[in-house]
């Protein structure tokens, strides 16, 4: 497979387009073989802190010839890869076509992010696949405290989405016809515009990285989303 590195744009040139009152239509599926849209996607090229394993890398990052965005681990340098939307959201249903990774230790994720984690102005949205992708951890974070619960998969390629409203967020699976299978659903309130952000990454080894995705043995490899689609 080759790769078709992402080259993101310069931070100081970007522009963040402002959060809308409603989520915008957007809809990318990663087709082709050149490098995506750098003005609707910022690549991360950076350590992340504790409990992860692996540094974000611009290098982990590319598009298959037979349309899919690859996020990739690689075991061997200890790299791995993030790529989030410059625009914020807020409100909407948001929703992946995805094959997560089967890593020991790993984590392949799809999610809506903002502020700074543990803190008041932090709020999250999580799909979270771990447990080498058997287990689906969903999470709600709301001014720093997190409301999550877990769910036995199995692996393969699946549709799965959330939808945002100001007084609830619900979890949803998506049918090979198209219809949606609510699996969970979280009373909140969060009006805080976030970004949408998907990463493929390991952890540390450390106690917090072991308790929440296991233990990490040196694998890598890859997670493939097939697309993405954001609707009001």
């Amino acid at each position: 497979m080759t790769k078709n590195m992402w080259v993101r744009a310069a931070l100081a040139a970007a522009v963040v387009v402002a959060a809308p009152a409603q989520a915008a239509q957007f809809f990318d599926g990663f087709d082709g073989s050149g490098g995506p849209n750098s003005s609707v996607w910022e690549t991360a090229n950076w350590a992340n802190g504790d409990i992860f394993g692996c540094t974000f890398a611009y290098s982990e990052v590319w598009k298959s010839g037979w349309g899919a965005l690859t996020l990739n681990v690689n075991g061997g340098t200890k790299k791995c890869s993030e790529v989030r939307t410059w625009q914020s959201f807020k409100y909407g249903k948001f929703v992946t076509r995805l094959q997560p990774g089967t890593i020991a230790g790993g984590n392949s994720s799809f999610f809506l992010y903002t502020g700074n984690a543990g803190t008041s102005n932090h709020f999250e949205i999580d799909l979270e696949f771990i447990n080498s992708g058997r287990t689906l951890h969903t999470n709600v974070w709301t001014a720093g405290r997190q409301n999550y619960q877990q769910f036995s998969i199995a692996t393969g390629w699946r549709t799965i989405g959330f939808e945002w409203r100001p007084t609830y967020v619900r979890f949803f699976s998506v049918t090979d016809s198209g219809q949606e299978q609510e699996f969970r659903r979280v009373n909140t309130s969060i009006s805080a515009p976030m970004r949408l952000m998907m990463n493929h990454w390991v952890g540390n080894n450390s106690a917090g990285a072991k308790s929440f995705v296991g233990t990490w043995y040196g694998a890598g490899g890859p997670a493939y989303y097939d697309w993405v689609r954001v609707s009001d």
